[in-house]
């Protein structure tokens, strides 16, 4: 199963983003993307950035995101 998820993107080069990815970087396209710097957040969804997405917003959700998979874990222990 694929879902978007908001990415940090630390670099751009030609048309792709370097976004942070499971604390790994991770190259996506960005083509067809407002001028994007490094710090922004986007959603990204099956290897292509789709859209900017606010600091605050992306950085809760993926608060979120890794609360419910620690909830996740410990329930299946």
């Amino acid at each position: 199963m694929c879902r978007a998820e908001p990415r940090e993107v630390l670099q751009l080069d030609d048309g792709r983003a370097q976004v942070l990815y499971d604390g790994e970087p991770r190259w996506v396209a960005a083509n067809g993307m407002p001028a994007l710097v490094p710090g922004d957040y986007v959603v990204v969804y099956a290897g292509e950035a789709i859209e900017l997405m606010d600091r605050d917003e992306a950085e809760d959700i993926l608060r979120f995101n890794a609360q419910l998979e620690q909830m996740l874990e410990e329930a299946s222990t």
